[in-house]
């Protein structure tokens, strides 16, 4: 019998082939049966598991839901159900519900402990399997990162492990937006800054960066160049945004890498790692020139004017995005002959393409709501034309609480929270686990007394206690609770708390598959918390050092499948699995 029926994904496939065999044996083989969904029905009287997917396909095939339902279970009964499935029966309107034997669950065990830390992992199939590109962060690199940004880092990469996990191909990139209007603010803030630590007359232009990181980097500019910048500061004091545009970009470079370093420290220390950072200068670099621009920034250029897409209006060059949904066309071009950052971007995903990548997603900030329909449109409008390969993600706001009152921040200001302060007071492990705890699309509040409660209230603790709980658990077994190699599960007697328990373990695969295909990690966070709560139950009712050397055996192989799927799960969000607290 295949290792594959022993998880709920498994066994939703195996239902899913004996109804679509059904649906052909009464001739509806035009019919698409949308696929099975299995769940856990709150009462032990009504099944271990049950479905609805005769009530949702009947309709379409004619039949009635109730007749069908019997009729795939007496088909899955005679296939991959038997021996594994004790019985079955129709409920209701027509629910399927499968009675599992404890064959079944002795195998379910055997397939967790056989698989270990690769249990879930490839359970894509290979068709559905993508290179991928995430994009996530890519903040500005004119100040820290704040709270607002671990949030999308943290998401962002436990998004990339989990789709990683299941099968896909990611590759996980840094946009660095250091090109235009902000970048030119910030190498004058950083000049000003330069010069008032020199003694000049030299405020920060109205419309600068204030904060006392500036300040820091100032210091650091001069350990490094000492008075070099002196000279051109003093010919245009009290002014800096007066000095010569070639001072300014060896300032604003300097800084940006002085910023991008802090960048991959904070980053690292979040335990979020980046494959490619892509400064979106170097899109202007290189051949292809086009309309007085080159490198991807030309291409993209003659692209669209290929497609007959950009027109000349008012001295600017725009793009025809209305063709593809946008409310107005945009403008590529000024009447300066400057780009926009809209020409930046969609020279960016020209790119991509060009990289080969079959999926892209895009993690943005609530502020870049508005943002979306233009820039799918532009995408559409590059050739090949096929927008269902860019997809957009928006994500929303984090307050941090403190006391019970939300803290206010502005990197322009100054008034920042860091990921580093949020770090250093609550923990990498309390910062990357709270921070993925609510889907992304909605506001997530941090509280930061609750995240340092060394308690079952708080949520990472109460997840990490159960696996080190495990962890001491099997120290004390003989053998440290490991089985000899090879060695056969014993045929014990499946009891409540130990089903209840297996099949919260056997929805792992299908929890990883619906949180990569949600783009949700904070499926596989609930998940744990519920794990975590089923085995804090079952070891109340169920004493792992029995007097019977066989259920022993069995229920300390239980403890380390359990052990070991929180700690794959942990990992996926970043997060560690202590062996001892």
């Amino acid at each position: 019998m295949s290792d594959d029926l022993y998880d709920l994904y498994g066994l939703a496939a195996s239902l899913q082939a004996a109804l679509d065999e059904e649906l052909a044996a009464g001739g509806a083989t035009g019919v698409a049966a949308p696929a099975v969904e299995l769940s856990l029905p709150a009462r032990p009287e009504h099944g271990d598991v049950t479905t609805n997917a005769a009530m949702v396909t009947a309709k379409r095939a004619g039949r009635v839901p109730r007749e069908l339902a019997e009729a795939v279970g007496a088909r899955w009964m005679t296939g991959p159900g038997a021996g594994v499935c004790d019985r079955y029966e129709v409920a209701g309107p027509g629910f399927l519900n499968l009675f599992l034997g404890d064959t079944w669950y002795r195998g379910a065990l055997a397939r967790l402990l056989a698989d270990g830390a690769d249990y879930g992992r490839g359970a894509l199939p290979e068709a559905l399997r993508q290179k991928m590109n995430l994009e996530f962060v890519s903040v500005n690199p004119t100040g820290p990162l704040h709270v607002g940004h671990a949030r999308y880092a943290s998401y962002g990469d436990a998004l990339c492990r989990i789709l990683a996990f299941v099968g896909h191909d990611v590759t996980r990139e840094f946009y660095v937006n250091d090109y235009g209007t902000q970048m030119t603010r910030f190498g004058q803030s950083l000049a000003a800054r330069y010069g008032q630590r020199m003694g000049l007359d030299t405020p920060v232009p109205e419309e600068g960066y204030q904060g006392e990181y500036v300040l820091d980097l100032a210091d650091t500019l001069i350990t490094e160049a000492g008075d070099r910048f002196r000279a051109a500061l003093e010919a245009v004091a009290p002014d800096v945004t007066a000095l010569p545009a070639g001072v300014v970009d060896e300032i604003k470079v300097w800084g940006r890498d002085a910023i991008l370093a802090q960048f991959e420290v904070t980053l690292e220390r979040l335990r979020v790692p980046f494959d490619v950072w892509t400064p979106e200068s170097t899109l202007y670099a290189g051949e292809g020139e086009h309309r007085g621009f080159g490198g991807e920034v030309g291409k993209s250029l003659a692209d669209l004017d290929g497609e007959g897409l950009l027109y000349d209006e008012e001295g600017a060059c725009w793009l025809t995005t209305t063709r593809y949904g946008d409310d107005k066309d945009r403008v590529l071009i000024r009447q300066t002959g400057d780009p926009t950052y809209f020409l930046s971007d969609i020279a960016y995903h020209r790119d991509k393409m060009d990289r080969g990548f079959e999926h892209m997603i895009d993690i943005w900030g609530a502020d870049h709501h508005g943002y979306v329909p233009r820039m799918k449109a532009a995408f559409t409008a590059l050739p090949p034309h096929d927008p269902d390969k860019l997809e957009l993600i928006i994500g929303q706001l984090v307050n941090l609480l403190e006391s019970g009152e939300a803290r206010r921040m502005s990197k322009r200001r100054g008034d920042i929270v860091t990921i580093d302060d949020l770090v250093d007071a609550i923990g990498v492990d309390a910062a990357r686990f709270l921070l993925v705890g609510r889907s992304q699309d909605t506001t997530l509040d941090l509280d930061i007394d609750l995240a340092v409660q060394q308690n079952t209230t708080n949520p990472v603790y109460y997840v990490q206690y159960a696996h080190a709980r495990i962890c001491s658990i099997l120290r004390n077994l003989p053998d440290g609770g490991e089985r000899p190699a090879g060695a056969a599960l014993p045929a014990v007697d499946v009891t409540q708390h130990e089903r209840a328990l297996l099949r919260a373990l056997a929805r792992f695969p299908d929890v990883l598959l619906s949180a990569a295909d949600q783009r949700a990690p904070h499926r596989v966070h609930g998940y744990l918390g519920e794990l975590a709560a089923e085995f804090h139950v079952f070891y109340k009712h169920c004493r792992v050092l029995s007097d019977d050397a066989d259920v022993t055996a069995f229920r300390a192989g239980l403890c380390a499948a359990v052990r070991t799927t929180l700690a794959a799960g942990l990992g996926l969000l970043g997060v560690s699995a202590p062996e001892s607290m």
